[in-house]
C-alpha cells in the first residue's frame, strides 16, 4: 500500500503529453497549445480613427479653442472599411468613422463632439492634442511577433486574437480517446428492467461524464461480466485507445478477476492499493506507454479515485501544466472522526460568511452514497494522522465545481 502522493507522483512520472493536432479556432477553446503562434499580420493592419470625427493636419488646429474656433472645408467623408480617396491639405478636414483609415496628409483626429458642421466646412472649438485619437499600425500586435506561447489554454480571447492575425487554425494536444469498463456480474445498463441482486451501472456514466468534463473523450465499452476470459477479451480491444479506465474487480474476493485479466494482455501494474477512504483498492499499470486505471466498484470511491489519480493523468497528455483541483482553506463547522492512517477524503457543502469560508459534511460518506457526492461543493482533507477533526478548526478543502462558485449578484 503507497500513499496519496506516491501513487500521484508514480503516475505522472509516466504520462507525456500527446501528439499535436490542427483544428479550426472555434474548436480550439479550452484547449493547449502545441507550438508558439506568431502573428501572420500586423494588427490594426494602417493606422485608423479610434473615433468618429474629423481627420486634420495639427498645425491647423492647435490653436482652435471655443473663443477661437477653426474653421476647415470638409473634403469627403470616410466610413469603416473604406479608403479616403482625397489628401487632407491646409485648410481641409475629412469626416471620419471609427476605425476607418487616416487619410494620408492627416496627423490627427478631433472628435465629433468638438465640432460644428456648416455646410460643407466644419468648424472646430477644441482639440486634445497633436496626433489624438490615432491607432497606428501595429500598435497592437506587429508582424512576426509571437502572440501565444506553447502551453497556452485557449480561452475566447486568444480565439479572437488568432483571427485578428488571419490565423484560422490552431495546432493542440490531442485529446486522449479513454476506454471506460465496469466489471461485475450484479450490473445493470441504465434502461434494463430491475432484476432481484442487480444495480444499476452508474459507474461508467459518471466517469465518462467526467472524462469528458476534463477535455478528454470517453469511450464507454459496456459492461463485463466476472469472467477472466471475458475480461482480458474487452481489455485487449481497450489498448488500441489512449488510456483505460476500468471500475470494479480490484479488490481482494473470490470474483474480483481484474487484476488477473490486465495481466493476462500484458499490462505491468505499479500499484494496487492505496492508503485513502474512500478509494482504498486503486490500481494503475501502463502497457505501451498507456496508462491503465482500475478504479474501485463502489461509485463515490471510483469518482474520487477519478479526481486524484486519472484527471491529472489526462490533463497531462491534453498539455496542461496545471494539473490539479484548487484548495482552499476552510473552517469546520462540527466535529468528524476519522481512522488513524489513512487520507480521507469527506464529502462537503461550503457557505461564505463575511469573506470566510465555512465547511460542513455534506451527508452520508459510505462508499456507495452517491448522492452526498452529488451535493458535495468540495472534499476536506483529512490526513493520515488526524482521528478527530475539531470543530472551528481550519482544514483544507478540494473544490470541485466550478459552477458552485458562481453568484446570484454580480458582487461589484
Amino acid at each position: 500500500m503507497i500513499s496519496v502522493h506516491a501513487a500521484v507522483e508514480t503516475i505522472l512520472s509516466q504520462i507525456s503529453p500527446l501528439s499535436g493536432e490542427e483544428v479550426p479556432i472555434l474548436q480550439a477553446t479550452g484547449r493547449v497549445l502545441f507550438e508558439d503562434l506568431r502573428a501572420r499580420r500586423s494588427v490594426p493592419p494602417f493606422a485608423n480613427s479610434a473615433m468618429d470625427g474629423y481627420s486634420v493636419r495639427w498645425r491647423d488646429v492647435a490653436q482652435a479653442s471655443a473663443t477661437n474656433p477653426v474653421t476647415l472645408q470638409v473634403l469627403e467623408t470616410v466610413p469603416a472599411g473604406y479608403v479616403a480617396k482625397r489628401r487632407v491639405g491646409e485648410g481641409s478636414a475629412i469626416k471620419i468613422m471609427t476605425g476607418a483609415p487616416l487619410p494620408r496628409g492627416a496627423d490627427t483626429v478631433v472628435r465629433v463632439e468638438y465640432t460644428e458642421s456648416v455646410g460643407d466646412h466644419v468648424r472646430i472649438s477644441r482639440v486634445d492634442g497633436s496626433g489624438s485619437h490615432i491607432r497606428e499600425a501595429g500598435e497592437d500586435i506587429r508582424r512576426g511577433q509571437t502572440i501565444l506561447e506553447k502551453g497556452k489554454v485557449l480561452t475566447p480571447a486568444d480565439i479572437g486574437l488568432m483571427a485578428s492575425v488571419g490565423k484560422g487554425r490552431a495546432r493542440v494536444y490531442r485529446r486522449p480517446a479513454v476506454g471506460v469498463i465496469s466489471t461485475g456480474d450484479e450490473l445493470l445498463e441504465v434502461d434494463e428492467r430491475p432484476r432481484p441482486g442487480k444495480i444499476v451501472n452508474s459507474n461508467s456514466y459518471t466517469l465518462a461524464a467526467a472524462i469528458r468534463e476534463s477535455g478528454a473523450t470517453p469511450v464507454p465499452l459496456g459492461i463485463v461480466r466476472d469472467k477472466r476470459k471475458s475480461l482480458a477479451s474487452v481489455f485487449k480491444r481497450a489498448l488500441r485507445y489512449d488510456a483505460v479506465i476500468t471500475s470494479g474487480g480490484i479488490s481482494m474476493g473470490d470474483y474480483d478477476l481484474v487484476k488477473e485479466a490486465l495481466g493476462d494482455v500484458g499490462v505491468q501494474m505499479q500499484f494496487w492499493q492505496v492508503a485513502q477512504k474512500p478509494g482504498h483498492p486503486m490500481a494503475f499499470g501502463r502497457i505501451s506507454r498507456k496508462p491503465i486505471f482500475g478504479l474501485p466498484g463502489n461509485p463515490v470511491s471510483s469518482a474520487v479515485s477519478f479526481l486524484l489519480y486519472a484527471r491529472p493523468a489526462l490533463l497531462k497528455m491534453m498539455g496542461h501544466r496545471n494539473l490539479f483541483l484548487p484548495v482552499i482553506q476552510a473552517t469546520l463547522e462540527h466535529e468528524i472522526k476519522k481512522s488513524r492512517g489513512v487520507k480521507e477524503f469527506i464529502r462537503c457543502r461550503l457557505r461564505n460568511e463575511e469573506g470566510q469560508s465555512f465547511v460542513s459534511s455534506a451527508g452520508a460518506q459510505g462508499a456507495g452514497v452517491l448522492r452526498s457526492l452529488s451535493l458535495a461543493q468540495g472534499l476536506i482533507v483529512a490526513s493520515e494522522e488526524q482521528t478527530l477533526l475539531e470543530k472551528g478548526c481550519r482544514v483544507p478543502v478540494i473544490l470541485l465545481g466550478q459552477q458552485d462558485l458562481l453568484k446570484e449578484e454580480m458582487g461589484f
